[in-house]
């Protein structure tokens, strides 16, 4: 049985390699990795920091999940692509694996900064998500 944590960036993933949307912003295939890649064609995204809480009610098993997707941008709009692809994330739909059921997902919060690299620009993402399961 795997984490509740991989479970769902592993849906996340999934449901956006097949968006529309996603691949206006990171291309066909989605550049989205697990972790940075130094050597993707630009824009780029991975996954960064993952914070899991419990949140169980009686008889429901309750997790949320706060992930971060980093957007990695060069010598271009980096502030238009984060938006474009906050927004696109509001529209997922992500299956989980039973006995999962996704309650919310949500990005929270969006910020873009300088890279030592002034050509560079990192963008983040915080995602919101609520996982449950009866029983």
């Amino acid at each position: 049985m795997s984490a509740p944590d991989a479970d769902l960036i592993a849906a996340l993933t999934t449901a956006m390699a097949g968006d529309a949307a996603v691949m206006a912003v990171l291309g066909d295939p989605v550049r989205l990795f697990a972790e940075r890649s130094r050597s993707a064609a630009w824009p780029h995204a991975s996954w960064g920091r993952s914070e899991t809480l419990a949140r169980d009610a009686d008889d429901v098993t309750l997790i949320e999940h706060r992930l971060t997707l980093e957007i990695w941008c060069r010598d271009s709009d980096a502030h238009a692509i984060t938006g474009q692809l906050r927004e696109a994330l509001r529209g997922l739909d992500p299956v989980l694996p039973e006995p999962w059921t996704l309650v919310l997902l949500a990005p929270a919060y969006s910020d873009v900064f300088a890279t030592r690299d002034r050509r560079v620009k990192r963008g983040i993402i915080r995602l919101r998500a609520v996982m449950g399961r009866v029983g």
